[in-house]
């Protein structure tokens, strides 16, 4: 697909066009970023625009190169359905199939030996690395050699989620390209462009944080439920009826799936607050963030002040800026429920 496709990110786009207009494509790219804001389908795309047959600074999409890339097929071996048919580009990702947890040794050995290959078909060879930053040091120190000295013909792409550092020696042969969060005003416009409703496509970017691929599969019923129990937690912690609610759900479990949960709970529980002091000072329901628990909230909001639905708010902001900094799970919750109660009772 070409870029202008891809939803957010223009910045990095812009970039990669320039390049490839010039000819100046950098052999080794790293692209970092929160997942689900386009890193992949970005990497594809200039896989796609190195070998397009009609275009020289993008990817038309429609020429036999460009859809060889992204074409879906079975893999015998796993059983399972993968992309790209195009013998130039190839692709590495974890191989759960085998029950592995990170990017093997034996995968960027054969990254090695095949780069040093001329392309097939195409004017370029091209290796795309999912999951980079699950590499072993023994796979990445293996990957070393080929990043020094790449082939003219050859680029390779690394995509890294940021969770874990890369290897510093990796990192300063790679030109790094850094992924924003999709918008949510760009979220918004792929799912209404895909047939959802304005409003369920509002409040469903509002609870994906910027991550597109998630607002892509997510149940309209998943993000019910999550919405139902964030509330809880809102008026639990407003009104004082269950100090704990916060701390009993995000004061243990595995560190990764319990940061991205909280997220976007702290996400819905601001939209909340911010509904709740729109409504104690009187304002517009039109702008409500969530018009279909205005009744909750206006019985909520009767109990605040609102100088304290305000002071709630920015409570969350800085809580999300804490979880963003990789803060003890437990001590956010329980400081944050300390200082929401404190927000609501003053005056």
């Amino acid at each position: 697909m070409p870029f202008s496709d891809i939803a957010g990110n223009r910045r990095v786009q812009d970039i990669l066009k320039l390049a490839l207009a010039h000819g100046r494509v950098p052999h080794a790219l790293l692209f970092t970023g929160p997942q689900g804001v386009g890193k992949r389908e970005t990497a594809r795309t200039l896989a796609q625009a190195l070998n397009c047959l009609n275009q020289a600074d993008d990817a038309c999409g429609k020429c036999e190169s460009c859809q060889a890339v992204v074409k879906v097929y079975k893999d015998k071996a796993t059983g399972r359905d993968k992309i790209g048919t195009h013998p130039d580009v190839i692709e590495y990702e974890i191989e759960v199939w085998k029950d592995k947890t990170s990017i093997s040794i034996e995968q960027m050995r054969e990254l090695k030996s095949l780069a040093g290959l001329k392309p097939m078909l195409g004017r370029k060879r091209i290796f795309l690395v999912d999951d980079a930053d699950s590499m072993s040091e023994e796979a990445a120190n293996s990957l070393l050699k080929i990043l020094e000295e790449p082939p003219l013909f050859t680029h390779i792409v690394l995509l890294s989620d940021g969770t874990v550092p890369i290897l510093p020696t990796i990192k300063s042969r790679c030109r790094i390209l850094t992924f924003l969060p999709v918008s949510d005003e760009d979220i918004e416009k792929v799912l209404v462009a895909r047939g959802v409703e304005p409003e369920r496509a509002r409040i469903t970017a509002l609870v994906v944080r910027g991550n597109l691929d998630r607002a892509m599969s997510l149940d309209w019923k998943e993000i019910e439920t999550e919405r139902r129990e964030a509330w809880a937690i809102f008026e639990a912690l407003t009104t004082g009826r269950e100090a704990a609610a916060l701390l009993r759900r995000f004061g243990s479990g595995r560190r990764k799936e319990v940061k991205e949960e909280m997220g976007r709970t702290l996400e819905m529980l601001a939209a909340f607050g911010r509904d709740a002091a729109l409504l104690a000072e009187g304002g517009d329901v039109r702008l409500l963030l969530n018009p279909d628990y205005e009744h909750e909230l206006r019985t909520c909001a009767g109990t605040l002040a609102p100088a304290s639905a305000l002071r709630i708010v920015g409570l969350l902001q800085e809580a999300q800026s804490s979880l963003d900094r990789n803060v003890h799970l437990g001590l956010l919750a329980a400081g944050l429920t300390a200082r929401w109660r404190q927000a609501a009772i003053s005056m």
